[in-house]
């Protein structure tokens, strides 16, 4: 993402470095619309009373960082650009018009949020019974922190694993969540999980945790 004054003397050094190679070169902006934003919404946002300077000079880097890419692209050449963006609509057309391809990527369906958190669950999660259970609990929790191999967390022999998983994947709690959203969400049941009394994982804790966790999310989401 190219934000700041120093954006557009970036943006430039990278397409000319780019159309320099022997072989070209690959530059993908991420967010692109907050740098390649619409320059009809960018005036109308510069125009409402009592717009704050910053923002103002955001708007311009911006505007400058369109005007570098518009002036150094468009016709045959070396460089490939890909652009990632949650918000296509917020582009300028002109960078739309330069687009080969939109590939569109659709929010995760209940069954491959299921999927999606199950896997980053077994990444992180192990069974008691799965680890040496003739040292103390105290040794086993140091020697996973400390460990670059093994970094699990364990999980209560209790502990239903589809269960649980399949309930956090369910519409009514986790629809309209990216990869990286459920990913932050086992992420966090972990930290938690080392934090605890017990340094495991129950069926108490996972409520607790989930529930804490997906307000927090929710609270992110109404904000959008």
């Amino acid at each position: 993402m190219l934000v700041g004054s120093q954006g557009p003397a970036e943006l430039r050094r990278l397409l000319t470095w780019a159309s320099t190679r022997r072989h070209g070169g690959i530059i993908i902006i991420d967010e692109a619309e907050s740098a390649l934003g619409s320059r009809t919404k960018t005036k109308s946002d510069d125009e409402e009373p009592g717009s704050l300077s910053t923002s103002s000079s955001s708007s311009g880097y911006s505007r400058d960082c369109l005007n570098v890419l518009l002036s150094m692209t468009g016709g045959p050449g070396k460089i490939m650009l890909i652009l990632t963006t949650s918000n296509p609509s917020d582009l300028d057309e002109a960078v739309l018009d330069r687009m080969d391809e939109i590939i569109h990527l659709p929010l995760l369906t209940e069954k491959e949020r299921r999927e999606l958190l199950h896997n980053q669950f077994m990444q992180k999660f192990e069974r008691r019974d799965e680890y040496c259970l003739s040292s103390s609990l105290s040794k086993q929790l140091l020697s996973k922190l400390l460990s670059k191999t093994s970094a699990k967390a364990t999980v209560d022999n209790d502990f239903d694993v589809d269960r649980c998983i399949s309930e956090l994947a369910t519409d009514a709690k986790t629809k309209g969540y990216s990869g990286r959203e459920l990913e932050k969400l086992i992420q966090g049941v972990l930290y938690k999980t080392y934090a605890s009394h017990r340094g495991i994982l129950d069926n108490a804790l996972w409520r607790k945790e989930t529930t804490t966790l997906l307000k927090a999310s929710a609270a992110k989401h109404s904000l959008k």
